[in-house]
């Protein structure tokens, strides 16, 4: 009976030492893993500040005026650069044109005609 107790806990003893070797070597497998990806997100949010920067200073020199003034020359062709500006004011539209509006009265008999005809 003793050499039965004695080789089930030896077994169990075992079983347990495997087990937690185990557990072990896939927690830190685990931790492997979870480091390398940690260090691909890093790498990603840097790339994503630099890309941030780039694209601020894009915006700030898009709205300037020398941008605007530059898309103006290179892609409407108006102008040099050493060609100025000159901003002027609303002109005033002038109306050659008379409002009067004509009405053309048409007769009963026609527009009996026109209804019973169409």
């Amino acid at each position: 009976m003793n050499k039965i107790k004695v080789i089930s806990f030896r077994l169990i003893g075992l079983v347990l030492i495997i087990s937690t070797i185990l557990n072990i070597r896939n927690q830190y497998l685990t931790l492997k893993e979870a480091e390398k990806k940690n260090n691909e997100l890093v790498m990603k949010v840097e790339n994503m500040a630099k890309l941030k920067q780039k694209m601020i200073k894009q915006i700030e020199y898009a709205t300037s005026s020398a941008f605007v003034e530059q898309q103006q020359r290179q892609l409407l062709g108006l102008g040099s650069e050493n060609d100025f500006w000159l901003e002027l004011g609303e002109e005033k539209k002038l109306n050659y044109y008379n409002e009067t509006r004509e009405e053309i009265e048409v007769p009963n008999y026609q527009q009996w005609l026109s209804l019973f005809t169409q």
